[in-house]
């Protein structure tokens, strides 16, 4: 794929940069003689190369000088580089495959699908920071900080060269205290929530894909998929996928027992990355897709005839079996393990009922100020199959039987931007 085409957009997009900070903002805080390192930054304005690498080297973009505060080197030895913590948000496969390969049919998709991302990820990081999982350390204990600088570079294609929409926030070490002074960021309790702040980012882009494009999910796993993308296409673009299974097959083992055997498989399989532009790599996965007979316009008719279905009506208790999971961790520290455990369990039940990340974290405050209940639940209700969400929310499986008294739109509804 050429890299030479000036006026295309590549695989690899220009970073945006993020600032998290309190809401509403309040004014930042500063010590007398201590640099303001986020001075003209903006959320959403694109990252300039050089900022960002004094950023990460603890240096003041204004000045060049050393900003941060860090330990001091053996005699003679190289300062280290203050340094970023690289959080990865992904989208899932059908969502992948349906933006990039629609878009060609359907102009504007994949621009909503990409905002629809970029709105998760920062609704997600700015809990995060809220419940101050975003802090330094001192003295022993976290503290958390005013504003925190981070830069979003979104991609569309995975290292084996398939569509895959993802997104890496580095943040930066440096960050302000709520001292007033320059600390350096600790990743623990970031690392500890991972998996809640990810699923909280999918209870968004699930309310989110069903507001502004109309598309119903099912539940895949801990994750969703789109309802109405052909398993063919997912199968087929799943070449990354398909490699880490084969390596961890070559052991006898596999994802679902040693989740540390497939992190393994994944490195040794893990292919250098290519660049290239977007158009180039569109029309390589258009021919790949219609080739097993899927065109864009087909693609586009199966998930618009998908969209439509209406599977018998089934109840749900997942939003009530996430409130209970909610109050039972309402005991221990915010920045507990149990607590992570509860936030995860609850935001993968909650994810399947498309009420967006606001209402997901109204629910959690309520339930922290709730006594309670007695009755028991399962603690991994985020791994039972939460029965289908309420026929409200409508959200279905995808191989739910058409009502054959609606009728089929000709395709996808237009994009809400």
């Amino acid at each position: 794929m050429s890299r030479d085409r000036q006026d295309a957009d590549p695989c690899d997009g220009p970073g945006r940069w993020m600032v998290l900070q309190p809401e509403p903002p309040t004014p930042l805080l500063l010590m007398p003689g201590v640099p303001n390192i986020l001075d003209g930054l903006r959320s959403g304005d694109p990252v300039a190369s050089r900022v960002l690498r004094d950023l990460v080297a603890g240096r003041d973009p204004a000045t060049g000088r050393m900003a941060a505060r860090r330990r001091r080197p053996a005699a003679g030895a190289p300062v280290p580089p203050s340094g970023g913590y690289d959080v990865q948000f992904s989208l899932p496969k059908s969502v992948s495959v349906l933006g990039l390969v629609g878009d060609v049919a359907r102009p504007g998709l994949l621009a909503a699908i990409r905002a629809i991302h970029a709105q998760a990820i920062s609704r997600a990081l700015q809990w995060a920071f809220d419940l101050g999982l975003i802090a330094s350390r001192s003295r022993g204990r976290h503290v958390p900080v005013q504003r925190v600088i981070g830069a979003r570079f979104d991609h569309a294609a995975s290292r084996a060269g398939d569509p895959q929409l993802h997104s890496h926030v580095v943040l930066s070490k440096t960050a302000v205290g709520r001292d007033g002074r320059l600390r350096q960021l600790d990743n623990y309790l970031l690392l500890t929530h991972a998996g809640a702040i990810a699923a909280l980012a999918r209870c968004e882009e699930v309310f989110l894909l069903h507001e502004r494009l109309g598309l119903r999910t099912r539940p895949a796993g801990r994750s969703y998929e789109i309802v109405g993308v052909p398993e063919p296409l997912v199968a087929l673009f799943s070449k990354r996928r398909r490699s880490i299974v084969s390596q961890l097959a070559a052991t006898g083992r596999g994802p679902a027992q040693d989740r540390r055997a497939a992190q393994f498989a994944a490195y040794a399989t893990r292919p250098g990355k290519r660049h290239g532009v977007l158009r180039d790599a569109q029309a390589d996965w258009t021919a790949e897709a219609e080739a097993q007979g899927w065109s864009p316009d087909a693609l586009l008719q199966s998930v618009a005839q998908a969209q439509v279905a209406r599977p018998p009506r089934r109840e749900t208790d997942a939003t009530a079996r996430a409130a209970e999971l909610l109050r039972l961790c309402a005991g221990h520290p915010l920045q507990s393990h149990a607590a992570a455990d509860g936030f995860m369990a609850a935001f993968e039940l909650l994810q399947h009922e498309a009420l967006g990340s606001e209402a997901v974290l109204d629910l959690v405050a309520a339930c922290r100020q709730a006594p309670v209940s007695s009755r028991p639940i399962s603690p991994f209700g985020g791994q039972a199959d939460p029965g289908g969400a309420a026929e409200a929310n409508e959200v279905r499986n995808a191989d739910d039987e058409m009502s054959g008294a609606e009728a089929l739109p000709s395709a996808l509804p237009e994009p809400g931007f």
